[in-house]
């Protein structure tokens, strides 16, 4: 049976509870619920961003507070799908809806047909499957810049060297006048620093890649069980 973790967004408790009441009584999906009244939804997201599969606001929600929550809750970087509740058949999701970061919509009078499980979960699957080619594309582009980086770290580095190279040339020389080995050494000194500074952004990139909260972790990860379903 499959399970999925639902994060229900209502106007009031009665609303909620109802709802919930109808999920738990489809058998072919294991729903658990976490309902939060629109007021609350901010501070309840804060401890349930990680134990949630789908966002889902109900029919009677604001739309200007579905906009407000849905940007909420795609500036903290969440792939999160999320969905409207609606009584119209086949409704299109409002550009408003979909800039702020709704993905889909569901027709709320199928809830209680046999139809809606399979509805539902193929509808989360497309979604999560969707948003993650979208962010190993953007992880193609920030790679490709990274090498382009890397490359250009390579060219300015080389520069230094071959300077060092020449000045300790000059400086093995025991008869170089006092003048002239003070002018390679000070030489020396700056390009190290150069070197230095490009190490630096080097180590920089190193930790970006190697940070588990970074988004490029975040996208490399394969732990979501909606998608890993959808891709057997």
């Amino acid at each position: 049976m499959r399970f999925l973790r639902i994060f229900l967004i209502e106007n009031t408790v009665s609303r909620a509870d109802n709802l919930r009441k109808k999920l738990s009584q489809i058998e072919t999906i294991r729903f658990s619920v976490t309902t939060s009244i629109v007021k609350d939804t901010e501070e309840t997201f804060k401890d349930v961003a990680d134990q949630i599969d789908v966002i889902l606001f109900g029919e009677k929600v604001r739309s200007s507070r579905i906009v407000e929550l849905a940007k909420l809750f795609r500036s903290n970087n969440t792939v999160i799908p999320i969905f409207l509740l609606t009584n119209q058949s086949e409704a299109r999701v409002q550009r408003k809806y979909r800039i702020a970061g709704v993905d889909d919509t569901l027709n709320i009078s199928e809830i209680e047909t046999p139809l809606f499980p399979w509805t539902f979960t193929s509808t989360v699957e497309h979604a999560v499957l969707k948003k993650k080619a979208k962010e190993y594309d953007a992880l193609n582009d920030r790679l490709r810049k990274i090498n382009e980086s890397l490359a250009s770290f390579m060219h300015d580095m080389n520069n230094p060297i071959s300077v060092i190279r020449l000045a300790m040339y000059h400086l093995d020389n025991p008869e170089l006048p006092h003048d002239k080995r003070e002018t390679f050494l000070k030489i020396l000194v700056t390009n190290v620093e150069k070197l230095d500074i490009h190490m630096q952004d080097l180590r920089n990139i190193r930790r970006q890649l190697s940070n588990k909260k970074s988004p490029t972790a975040k996208i490399l990860s394969l732990k979501n069980p909606l998608l890993l379903s959808a891709m057997h």
